[in-house]
């Protein structure tokens, strides 16, 4: 149990959500400033680099049940109400550094019939770390979302079309945007007829007479 003047806080780092969660003992009079809000919380925490500055923008409340809570909230009234009174009903401060999950759509390059399937892919809810596009597409055929001689005829596009390759990070792509949501998916493209052949030819083929 805490006194008046101290808030329990725990960090949620989405990035890390297969880590142990880190908590902490805020106290809310620091150089003889006294911390009024949860805003004042959170400055206070960038301020002290216990988080660094670029994740400014995707850093907000929950109370310990997962309600959002706004930073206007007098930490005084939040005390009254047991929240951030003890370990147990800590604050949670969620860091969304990188979306929780990555949609994609099945398109079947020559089969204009077949329906567009989009999928959501839990990036919490897995113990798998999808760092490469690659580690997504085998998970996919891991699976049995698609057969196995489908696997040298799948390529990746971007939401806008561009070609994308294995070695690409995922984050990288979520971060710009690609993967994001149901209407800004990722394209698993699958071209059940293509021909992958062994040489490439160095000069146009001779004519047949």
């Amino acid at each position: 149990m805490t006194h008046n003047n101290e808030l329990w806080l725990s960090y949620h780092q989405v990035s890390r959500c297969n880590k142990p969660v880190t908590a902490q003992l805020i106290e809310l009079e620091f150089q003889n400033q006294k911390l009024v809000d949860l805003e004042d919380v959170l400055d206070h925490l960038f301020h002290q680099g216990f988080i660094e500055a670029r994740y400014r923008p995707v850093a907000f409340w929950e109370n310990h049940e997962g309600q959002r809570i706004h930073g206007a909230h007098v930490v005084e009234d939040l005390l009254k109400n047991g929240v951030g009174k003890c370990s147990q009903t800590a604050l949670r401060l969620v860091i969304a550094d990188t979306p929780p999950a990555v949609w994609f759509s099945y398109q079947y390059l020559r089969s204009p019939s077949a329906p567009v399937v989009t999928q959501r892919i839990k990036l919490d809810a897995l113990q798998t770390k999808f760092e490469l596009i690659a580690h997504l597409t085998n998970h996919i055929f891991a699976s049995g979302y698609l057969a196995p001689h489908l696997r040298t005829k799948v390529y990746w596009q971007g939401s806008c079309g561009r070609r994308i390759e294995e070695h690409e990070h995922l984050e990288h792509l979520l971060c710009a945007g690609d993967g994001v949501s149901e209407t800004a998916c990722l394209r698993l493209v699958i071209d059940r007829q293509a021909c992958h052949c062994l040489h490439r030819c160095s000069a146009p083929c001779s004519p047949v007479h």
